[in-house]
Order: C-alpha cells, then structure tokens, then sequence
C-alpha cells in the first residue's frame, strides 16, 4: 500500500514546524514519519518559491513612434533599443551573434 503524496499545505506545515522545533531533519522526520530528504527538499521548494515572489518584476517597454523627417532623402535603418538609460544603436546588416553577445552582457547589467 502507497502513502498519498502530502498536499502543498501539509508540506509548508512540515516545514514550518520543524523549522520551529530546532531539531535535525533526521528527527523530526522520524518523529513525522517522513523522509528527512524529502524534508530538505520540501524546505528547498518552499525557499524557491519565496525567492520567486521577491524577484524583481519584468520591466515594462514601450513602443514609440516613428515619424519621417521632411527632407530625409536617405532612410537610416538603424534600430535604437533603449532599456532605462542604456541605449544600443543596431546599423542594418549587423551580426545576428554579436547582438546576442551585447544583449547577453546587458542582461547582466542590473541599474
């Protein structure tokens, strides 16, 4: 006979409670009835979860728009991304790889 899998809240509860225990996972798991790894890793799931919540929301973009100049006999086919104040000016014909490698390093950057 199987044992039915603990729901999301007896999980959190678990770990709440041992947490608040003081005790090993060791024991409180056999004082539980549950596996101490699956303990941690309830533990794990619920840290990362949290971690999740706090994250920093996606920024919001904009769309503006483009008019053309009076006069403009050449049109400029350069493209103009600008993420709060880094812009990146992309020349027609560019390297599909090298704007991966510049974006790549940009969402590293953190204003």
């Amino acid at each position: 006979m199987t044992k039915a899998r603990a729901t999301q809240a007896e999980r959190d509860e678990h770990v709440r409670a041992w947490e608040a225990s003081g005790s090993s996972s060791r024991a409180y798991a056999a004082r539980a009835g549950i596996n101490a790894n699956t303990l941690v890793s309830w533990r794990w799931q619920q840290r990362g979860r949290a971690r999740a919540k706090k994250a920093r929301p996606p920024r919001r973009v904009e769309f503006i728009e483009l008019a053309r100049t009076s006069g403009a006999d050449e049109v400029d086919r350069t493209i103009e991304l600008r993420v709060t104040d880094i812009a990146v000016r992309i020349p027609d014909g560019f390297e599909p790889e090298t704007l991966r490698r510049v974006l790549a390093v940009l969402s590293e950057v953190r204003p």
